[in-house]
């Protein structure tokens, strides 16, 4: 990584880390934020053997095939914009994505930060607050080949453009990325909720969500709203506010 640390020369990254192996980058970087600022930190691991998903999911590496990092930002009185932070930070990945690699299906955005490339997962962003500070973990799917997938639902960059990437020169990317949407937040909402939206293929789909407490919600996914939640026009019923829930998309069938 130390041949590529100049080209984020000028961003907001002051201090990128690389360790061998760890448990949690996420852990780590909230651990270092209960002693002072992690504001424009980066911790990359090699190989995470204790990560988290949202719902506190497994999300662990092996030492080849995926790229795993966490950032700190100060959040400051932005509380109530906390919620952007990881939406902005899946069009971040979509977008480097995109911008270096060549896709049959542009990478898109699943609500709320899931990236996908057709309808598989190749990355994934979990933000935890810590001690006034926010960290962001993005984990993407780089060289691992087919078999090596964990899920029929994920997939990688190299399965879906047969290409070798460098993860150091994706992770710049990602981070040069994602430096432009945090200049954005959280002064300028309203542009960031505009990219959003175009990123994500979760709008005009046909959506199941599992929610909190067992409860499911089945509609069209019609909006995200000024605070990043999913509006959902339920099959039959009023429109509902979603802030967090595992969406599925719902196939339609043609009629034979």
């Amino acid at each position: 990584m130390s041949g590529h640390i100049e080209q984020l020369a000028g961003t907001r990254w002051r201090q990128v880390d690389v360790v061998t192996s760890t448990g949690s980058t996420n852990a780590d970087l909230a651990a270092a934020a209960a002693a002072g600022s992690i504001d424009g930190r980066v911790l990359i691991a090699r190989n995470q053997t204790a990560g988290r998903g949202r719902h506190d999911r497994e999300w662990t590496t092996g030492p080849a095939g995926a790229l795993t990092f966490s950032v700190g930002v100060d959040v400051g009185e932005a509380t109530s914009a906390m919620g952007w932070l990881s939406l902005l930070a899946g069009v971040a990945v979509a977008d480097a994505l995109a911008r270096t690699i060549m896709f049959d299906a542009a990478p898109g955005v699943k609500w709320p930060n899931d990236v996908l490339i057709g309808e598989r997962k190749v990355a994934g962003v979990l933000s935890e607050y810590a001690n006034g500070q926010a960290v962001i973990g993005i984990g993407v799917n780089t060289s691992m080949t087919a078999d090596q997938l964990p899920v029929p639902t994920a997939t990688s960059v190299f399965v879906e453009s047969g290409r070798a990437i460098d993860d150091d020169e994706l992770a710049v990317d990602i981070l040069r990325e994602l430096d432009v949407e945090l200049s954005m937040w959280p002064s300028r909402i309203d542009e960031l909720a505009q990219e959003y939206r175009r990123k994500c293929v979760t709008l005009g789909q046909r959506v199941k969500l599992a929610l909190p407490g067992d409860a499911e919600l089945v509609g069209t996914a019609v909006d995200v709203d000024a605070q990043g939640r999913l509006l959902v026009a339920a099959d039959g019923g009023a429109t509902s506010a979603v802030a967090a829930g595992d969406v599925t998309h719902l196939r339609t069938h043609p009629q034979s």
